[in-house]
């Protein structure tokens, strides 16, 4: 067969390919979303749970100190008991306050870091139930790209052999370009001529719709051994059997 029918078949089967593994690829996408998602709360759910250790670290550290400073005051009261003078009173009593408001401000960091750690262990909650949501997602998610795959792989096996034949003979550099323009067009690498007005000699690209000169037609009319892409889209350009049919007569 001449060179723009072969080019043809494979167009054919190039598209149904790729439509298959479309939809497996659809589903590895739609995966890959749901695994970056589950990735993205386990960070979250880490960082919590640093920020609740520290925040609990914390509150042990202020519990130690407070506790060290009621055991100082217990000491120095028995002290003030005992205060042979008043200087050696007042000097432990200062010391008594010191340590008091020193306690209060514990008090007051140890509330701060209860209630920071309130909210960690609340929104700690809040992670685990988005990934409890999202891995049920995700399961689904890997069950339809396991049905997907399983669905194609005859039909797509089959469809794989028959591209690998109709490309084999087609020319090695012109199957490379075929190749780039389907990659670039997601399959559609030829366009076919549509005639807007035959008496007129108008005719354009079916993909682009770009206007086409009448040398365009006239070369693929005359000759399907070559290629002739379209100036704007850059998809290889044919003629369709009726467009042809139509066109005969005119070239008479």
């Amino acid at each position: 067969m001449p060179l723009i029918e072969n080019l043809l078949t494979l167009y054919k089967v190039d598209k149904q390919v790729r439509s298959l593994r479309g939809r497996v690829e659809s589903a590895e996408i739609y995966l890959k979303v749901q695994k970056k998602q589950m990735d993205a709360i386990a960070v979250e759910r880490s960082e919590n749970d640093q920020q609740q250790m520290q925040r609990k670290s914390n509150i042990a550290n202020t519990e130690t100190e407070t506790g060290s400073i009621d055991t100082r005051v217990d000491h120095l009261r028995d002290e003030l008991k005992q205060a042979v003078n008043d200087k050696q009173y007042s000097a432990l009593l200062a010391e008594v306050n010191t340590l008091k408001e020193q306690r209060k401000a514990y008090e007051n960091d140890l509330l701060e870091e209860m209630g920071a750690l309130e909210e960690l262990e609340n929104f700690a909650t809040e992670i685990c139930q988005r990934e409890e949501d999202r891995e049920k997602v995700l399961q689904v998610a890997s069950k339809e790209l396991k049905v997907r795959e399983s669905e194609i792989a005859e039909q797509l096996a089959e469809l794989e052999v028959e591209r690998d034949a109709a490309a084999i003979i087609i020319p090695e550099e012109i199957l490379e370009e075929f190749d780039d323009i389907a990659d670039d067009y997601d399959g559609e690498s030829m366009a076919a001529i549509e005639i807007i007005d035959q008496k007129r000699k108008e005719y354009s690209c079916t993909s682009c719709s770009l206007h086409l000169p009448l040398e365009t037609v006239i070369v693929l009319m005359g000759n399907k051994e070559t290629v002739v892409k379209c100036g704007q889209c850059d998809r290889i350009l044919y003629l369709e059997a009726e467009s042809r049919e139509a066109l005969t007569p005119s070239e008479k």
